[in-house]
C-alpha cells in the first residue's frame, strides 16, 4: 500500500514534540482519578486505601523503576505512517473486539465446558482476535509487515531491563500478594514447580503478554503518542483505554473475572473501578513500550506481573494440577 512518508513519527522524533500535551493529559487523568476515587469512596462504599496503595506501587513506583532500568536503552526502530487513519480504524475494530470480550468469551466457554480445551479455545481465540486479525488490517490497508508492526530484539541491555523488572514484580507479588501464599497451601512439589513455572510462563506470554501487549502498546499506544506527537499523551490515553476496555466485563460478569466488586455492581462503579485500579496497572508497561519498543520486553514483563497470581489456575486449567 502506498506510504505518506510526511506522517512518519520514530521514537526519535516524539521526545521533543509537544511535551506540553503529555503534562496537560497527566493533570486531566490525575484529576479524573481523584473525583472517581472519592465518589467511589463516598458513594459506593469502596476501600480508598487499596486502590492508593495500587497507585503508588504500580502507577508510581514501577513506572519509575521502568524509566530507570532503562536509561542508555536505544529503543528499537518503529515507525508509524498515517497516525490518525491508523487510530480510526483500530478505533472502529475496538467496537467488535469488546463485544467479543464481553460476550464471546463466556459464550465460548459455555460451548466448550472442559477446561483443558476451553483454556486452548480461549487462547486461540484471543491470539485472532487482538493479534491475527487488527495484524492483517494493518497489513492490507497500510502495508505493514509484521517486523514493522512489533519489532522484537533479545539485545543485552533490553534484556537487562526484563530482568531487573520481572525481579521487582516479583519480589513485590511474594510480599505483597496472595499468589505464593497460594501455592504453598496447596502443597505444590518442588518437581511440580520445576516444570510447572517455565510451562506457566510461556502459557501467560501468550494469553497475556502477546495477546494484550501487540494490541494495546505496538498499535494502540504507538498510534496515540505519534498523533499526539508526545510519549507521555500516549503513555496516559493508553492507560486510561486499557482500563475503560474491562468496564464492560466488569459490569456484566464480575464472578468470572473475580474483580473484587460486588456481585452486581452498578455500571458507574464498574467505570470508576477500571480507571482507579485496572488504568493504574497499564502506566509501567507503557512507560517499557516507550523506552525500547520491543515487544519482546513488555510481553516478558507482563508475564513476570501474572505469574505468581496466575501460577495455580493457569495450570488448572490445564488439568495439570487438581
Amino acid at each position: 500500500m502506498f506510504r505518506m512518508v510526511s506522517n512518519t513519527y520514530s521514537a526519535a522524533s516524539l521526545y521533543p514534540s509537544r511535551r506540553g500535551t503529555g503534562i496537560s493529559l497527566l493533570t486531566g487523568y490525575l484529576a479524573l482519578y481523584a473525583v472517581t476515587l472519592y465518589a467511589m469512596a463516598a458513594w459506593g462504599h469502596f476501600a480508598a486505601d487499596v486502590a492508593l496503595g495500587v497507585a503508588a506501587v504500580l502507577g508510581a513506583g514501577f513506572s519509575i523503576g521502568a524509566w530507570l532500568l532503562t536509561i542508555g536503552v536505544r529503543p528499537l526502530t518503529h515507525q508509524v505512517w498515517q497516525p490518525g487513519t491508523e487510530l480510526l480504524v483500530l478505533g472502529v475494530y475496538i467496537i467488535p473486539l469488546v463485544g467479543v470480550v464481553t460476550w464471546g468469551f463466556d459464550a465460548l466457554r459455555r460451548a466448550i465446558p472442559n477446561d483443558p480445551a476451553q483454556a486452548v479455545a480461549l487462547l486461540v481465540l484471543k491470539l485472532v482476535v487482538f493479534v491475527a486479525i487488527p495484524a492483517w488490517i494493518m497489513s492490507w490497508r497500510f502495508g505493514y509487515s509484521w517486523k514493522e508492526l512489533a519489532p522484537s530484539a533479545s539485545g543485552t541491555s533490553h534484556m537487562l531491563a526484563v530482568v531487573g523488572m520481572a525481579f521487582l514484580l516479583l519480589l513485590f507479588q511474594s510480599t505483597a500478594g496472595r499468589g505464593l501464599r497460594d501455592i504453598s497451601a496447596a502443597h505444590v512439589s518442588g518437581e511440580t514447580m520445576l516444570w510447572g513455572v517455565p510451562l506457566a510462563f510461556a502459557w501467560l506470554a501468550l494469553e497475556a503478554g502477546v495477546v494484550e501487549e501487540f494490541f494495546f502498546r505496538c498499535l494502540l499506544q504507538s498510534r496515540l503518542s505519534a498523533a499526539l506527537r508526545s510519549e507521555l499523551g500516549g503513555i496516559v490515553l493508553m492507560a486510561l483505554l486499557f482500563g475503560l476496555i474491562h468496564a464492560p466485563g466488569l459490569y456484566l460478569r464480575t464472578s468470572v473475572t473475580q474483580e473484587g466488586l460486588p456481585a452486581h455492581p452498578a455500571l458507574w462503579m464498574a467505570i470508576g473501578y477500571s480507571i482507579v485500579i485496572t488504568s493504574v496497572a497499564g502506566f509501567f508497561l507503557g512507560v517499557l513500550w516507550a523506552r525500547t519498543r520491543n515487544l519482546a520486553v513488555v510481553v516478558l514483563v507482563h508475564a513476570a506481573a501474572d505469574l505468581l497470581p496466575d501460577f495455580l489456575p493457569t495450570l488448572r486449567s490445564l488439568h495439570l494440577l487438581p
